[in-house]
């Protein structure tokens, strides 16, 4: 099964901006409770919208808030885990026996051992924090062969990649995305002219599908059968899923 996608905090503040910004184009009588703040607790916002996201909340904002919501909820996953390595290895470093430890996890002595294994394997290539901006995207650049496994999957999947750009542009012309709603579109468009992808790349692919996907003209689409803009999509989701799999995938090498 394949990761999840890693979540940029850039993506978080976007999802809790998104959020605020449509439930103040609209009758929300309570959004005022509503933490809107891009340094807000995500788990705030999330249960700000369990609570108030009745029949008086027009469809379409229920249904962007819901993919902005999933990836608030896959930011707090990858958070959760991380967390978790950082207590096990921290019982283990400060002298607590392993079976003291996976009693509350519950799992036995080999079970810590296994779990600490798993999750260190899953967050080998975790950078929650991947720099984004076109500056910092091209010092990336300079320093690409310290990341071989990342590059050799980037240059393998480098045609793919390309063309999955062009039909994602092609499909927000298609339904007229305005200018303030494609920064990430366009973002994508310069690495991909460049032809030259980084890690950063995937990053911002996830920032276009949400903009994509959250596109009023999008969700107003006739939802009985998939149109051509969610098979790109789904291409997207799962080429970022595929890229999040390489660490847990590689051998561990010799500590």
């Amino acid at each position: 099964m394949a990761s999840r996608p890693k979540v940029h905090h850039f993506e978080v503040s976007r999802a809790i901006e998104m959020i605020a910004r449509r439930r103040k184009k609209v009758d929300d009588l309570h959004r005022d409770r509503l933490p809107d703040s891009p340094l807000a607790d995500p788990r705030e916002v999330l249960d700000y919208l369990r609570k108030h996201s009745g029949p008086s909340i027009p469809r379409w904002v229920l249904q962007a808030d819901v993919c902005d919501a999933l990836t608030l909820n896959n930011h707090l996953w990858w958070e959760d885990r991380r967390r978790e390595l950082h207590f096990l290895k921290a019982g283990r470093d400060r002298g607590l026996f392993l079976a003291q430890i996976g009693s509350q996890v519950g799992v036995g002595k080999q079970g810590v051992i296994d779990r600490i294994d798993r999750l260190e394997a899953l967050l080998r290539y975790d950078r929650p924090d991947e720099k984004i901006s076109r500056t910092e995207r091209q010092a990336q650049r300079a320093a690409r062969d310290r990341r071989p496994t990342e590059q050799a999957w980037l240059a393998e999947h480098h045609e793919e990649l390309l063309a999955l750009v062009s039909d994602m542009l092609h499909q927000a012309s298609r339904y007229e995305l305005p200018d303030d709603d494609r920064e990430w579109l366009d973002e994508l468009r310069i690495d991909a002219g460049a032809e030259d992808l980084t890690p950063a790349t995937m990053v911002i692919l996830g920032l276009a599908s949400a903009e994509l996907r959250t596109s009023r003209a999008v969700l107003a689409l006739e939802s009985t059968r998939p149109h051509a803009v969610h098979h790109v999509l789904s291409r997207a989701d799962a080429l970022r899923s595929a890229f999040a799999d390489l660490g847990s995938r590689e051998p561990k090498g010799p500590s």
